[in-house]
């Protein structure tokens, strides 16, 4: 089973916990606003490998005005001529029941290319996946919930969460339906880049996806604690080494502190 320490640092990207928001931007429920487009320095140990940036914007679909969930993570010329990486998954979610109609991975790590897209059938409670490749094809059967990881992950934010409690998910990935556990630790302050010390919530996932968890080892995520609810720090100690994303810039609408950061001294 193919383990991307590229991939496993986007997956928390978003967030998984939330306090509540009134920006105008922000769909029914939610926090944080359409437009938002977050990004990540990662790193292998102390070194660092390459960037992930999420963002959300609105699309026309099939004459659909679905959300558009999207994250890329690239490889630095340090490890490029080593290991290049260039990953993009996109959600296309129907914004009302915030379910995912349309998912699509399009991975390039090292010799190993991946093209696939999953097509969601509400009405008969089927998904459709397809590998744009080799043309192989699969139906499989989901869940009236059921989420791709993305758009779980975006609407973790509108969840909230209470120390010291674990909480059990269901999540596909892939062609199939995984069991995900949250453990909710404690709260601690991280210190982010130019934002200063930041108020998390400890999240420990427990999961086993093709290319986005770990077996062995363990990852750990940081969310702030404020209404924006952002993974400021990521962790996964995994056999080989350990991996890091951390937060270094927010953009879009907003007027907190995350897209207008104090100057520097």
């Amino acid at each position: 089973m193919r383990k991307s320490p590229f991939i496993l640092a986007v997956i928390l990207l978003a967030g998984m916990a939330a306090w509540g928001g009134t920006d105008t931007n922000c769909l029914p429920g939610f926090s944080w606003p359409v437009g938002e487009r977050i990004t990540y320095t990662l790193y292998w140990g102390f070194i660092p490998v390459g960037k992930a940036v999420a963002w959300t914007e609105w699309t026309e679909f099939e004459g659909r005005k679905l959300l558009a969930i999207r994250m890329r993570t690239t490889s630095n010329s340090v490890v490029e001529k080593l290991y290049p990486v260039d990953d993009t998954i996109e959600s296309l979610v129907d914004p009302g029941p915030f379910l995912p109609v349309r998912f699509m991975k399009n991975m390039s790590e090292g010799k190993h290319r991946y093209h696939e897209v999953t097509v969601f059938d509400r009405t008969n409670l089927v998904a459709n996946w397809e590998s744009k490749l080799s043309g192989k094809k699969r139906q499989f059967k989901i869940e009236p919930d059921t989420r791709d990881i993305p758009t779980f992950m975006y609407a973790m934010r509108g969840h909230k969460y209470e120390p010291g409690k674990q909480e059990r998910f269901r999540v596909m990935a892939d062609d199939k339906i995984y069991d995900l556990w949250l453990n909710i630790r404690k709260k601690e302050n991280v210190k982010v880049s130019d934002f200063g010390s930041v108020s998390c919530l400890k999240v420990e996932p427990e999961a086993a996806f093709n290319g986005l968890f770990v077996r062995k080892g363990k990852i750990w995520a940081w969310i702030s604690t404020d209404p924006r609810c952002l993974a400021a720090k990521i962790e996964a100690s995994t056999p080989f080494a350990n991996i890091r994303a951390i937060l270094i810039n927010v953009e879009g609408p907003g007027t907190d502190f995350w897209v207008t950061p104090k100057p520097k001294k």
